[in-house]
């Protein structure tokens, strides 16, 4: 089994080099790293390609953005499946893809996910062991810790219209519209930094507009308000505190993980 991860950037500075880097020293070596660079003007390219590495592809083309950049990456993978990482993000152990090729994987129409560390709240995330609809309505899997069958991706790319939700728009017309296969695969897959585009203050309500719009889109409105009763009936704005909080949030993932175990 071949992996593409893909790595979109754009000025990243040093953070570039370092996902790279941290991508090169999995045991596991049937893999690709594609760096679609849409224009950068600092030196973080050129620390990548002195490299001059046979594992990375360098893409440099224009691009409307972070998911048609994705898109327009996958164009260029060769592999099975497809792990989109971004600069600054890291693997969390040195054998996850050696973990991940081990699991009985179909080849075709498949999702593949794990849990993810999140570094701004010094916790370890554990994703849900089954995809339900509830778990598409409330908080998909951080999509870096999401490896997708090549095919998943080329019968159906990330919508570029949405700006900040492309990717749980896709996640969810995966489970109610394709019917695709959703695989746990029980491991830690990254380090997430946090902070990114969607969660800056700025974006917002951005955010939560683009989020309305996919769900109104894909997910019927009985679906939707049985999820949302749901929602509130177990206080998930009081959990979300208590997730995103350095103090409790250790403490919050741990039980959230015996919940779901």
């Amino acid at each position: 089994m071949k992996f593409s991860i893909i790595t979109v950037s754009l000025n990243s500075g040093p953070k570039l080099l370092e996902t790279v880097e941290n991508i090169l020293k999995q045991t596991y070596k049937d893999f690709e790293i594609i760096v679609k660079d849409g224009g950068s003007t600092d030196e973080s390219l050129s620390k990548v390609k002195d490299l001059n590495s046979p594992f990375v592809k360098v893409v440099e083309t224009p691009d409307k953005g972070i998911y048609d950049a994705m898109n327009e990456a996958v164009k260029y993978a060769t592999g099975d499946y497809v792990l989109f990482l971004n600069a600054g993000d890291k693997f969390y152990s040195g054998d996850v893809l050696e973990r991940v090729a081990r699991l009985d994987l179909p080849e075709s129409g498949a999702i593949v996910y794990g849990d993810t560390y999140f570094v701004a709240w010094d916790s370890l995330s554990k994703a849900p062991s089954k995809i339900t609809g509830s778990v598409c309505y409330r908080n998909i899997p951080n999509h870096q810790a999401i490896f997708y069958s090549k095919d998943v991706l080329t019968e159906r790319g990330f919508d570029t219209s949405y700006k900040i939700r492309a990717d749980f728009e896709h996640f969810a017309y995966s489970y109610f519209k394709a019917h695709r296969k959703f695989i746990y695969a029980d491991l830690p897959v990254n380090f997430y930094e946090g902070r990114g585009v969607s969660e800056a203050k700025e974006n917002k309500r951005l955010d939560k507009k683009e989020y309305n719009r996919a769900v109104r889109s894909i997910i019927p409105l009985g679906n939707r308000l049985i999820y949302r009763a749901t929602l509130i009936l177990t206080l998930h704005k009081l959990r979300g505190a208590l997730a995103h909080n350095p103090k409790t949030a250790k403490l919050y993932q741990k039980l959230k993980g015996k919940l779901y175990g």
